[in-house]
């Protein structure tokens, strides 16, 4: 499977009121000029703005993760989809949120409307508490069983011949979604979480052949330094100087990764320098060690 990098699109904290303008965030503007600006411009403009710079710099994709303080990626997929023409879009799915029936139908929408552009991540890293605040309540255990009945199901149903599926969460009879989804693929499947029997849910498990990594890159190691102190960084993030953390990420791809998930923090900003420098360094290193074996 060929490497493909992706970049996480934050959906919440800081980055979830950037681009909301407004008379009180822009006191120095006039206040018809805020108020006409308050109506055009709010935070899909934002997200819009991160996919556009994914796409130019060469990323592959993008993640749109389900965040409980987030947008909903179903939405946000549709929308993102308009803006680009080339980046796959991974959408978090969430087997307790819809009908089996209904996702499958969303996706072929999707498909349709993207050129077959679309990755289902469905999501099995929720805790107990995060569940229930959406009116989940399926024990921990039930949660693989669960996703494999709906990946069955919507497979089972993408096509022309009948699906019948009675299951413990889901049910259909002579399911099928007929033309809808002629000449389109279902969208390769990625399971996050849910232990090492999830990996044969999908295509792409992770972690396993799938790693999400938060980085902080800048060209000199005092630079680092100095943006490190002003952030708060997960112990598992990638930090260095662009060579150091494109030598990283290779490592990660040398022990098996085929896909790739990037994140950080200012997302206009940090798309741009790991897309601009950290995936061309990367990508040197992969074709030099790809010669070499050949």
């Amino acid at each position: 499977m060929t490497l493909e990098i992706f970049w996480k699109l934050a959906e919440a904290g800081v980055d979830r009121q950037r681009g909301e303008w407004g008379a009180e965030a822009r006191p120095w503007a006039p206040a018809a000029d805020a108020r006409s600006r308050d109506r055009q411009i709010n935070h899909y403009d934002y997200l819009a703005q991160v996919a556009r710079a994914a796409e130019l710099t060469g990323f592959d994709g993008l993640l749109i993760p389900d965040d409980p303080e987030g947008e909903e990626p179903w939405i946000v997929t549709a929308a993102l989809v308009r803006e680009t023409r080339r980046l796959k879009i991974a959408t978090a799915v969430v087997p307790g949120s819809a009908s089996a029936v209904y996702h499958a139908k969303m996706a072929a929408s999707v498909q349709r409307f993207s050129g077959g552009r679309q990755i289902w991540a469905i999501d099995l890293t929720r805790d107990a508490a995060a569940r229930a605040r959406e009116g989940d309540f399926v024990p921990e255990t039930d949660l693989l069983p669960r996703a494999e009945e709906l990946a069955r199901l919507a497979r089972g149903i993408w096509g022309e011949t009948p699906h019948d599926q009675e299951g413990r969460f889901f049910l259909v009879e002579k399911g099928a979604l007929g033309s809808l989804v002629a000449h389109w693929p279902f969208p390769e499947l990625w399971v996050l979480g849910g232990g090492d029997e999830a990996a044969k849910l999908g295509d792409v498990h992770f972690p396993g052949k799938g790693a999400s990594v938060t980085i902080l890159a800048r060209e000199t190691q005092a630079d680092g330094d100095a943006e490190l102190a002003r952030r708060s960084l997960s112990e598992d993030a990638v930090i260095g100087t662009y060579d150091e953390v494109a030598q990283q990420l290779a490592a990660l791809v040398d022990a098996g990764v085929t896909r790739l998930v990037l994140s950080a923090g200012d997302q206009i900003r940090e798309v741009h320098i790991a897309g601009e420098q950290i995936l061309p360094r990367l990508r040197h290193i992969l074709s030099g060690a790809t010669r070499a074996a050949a």
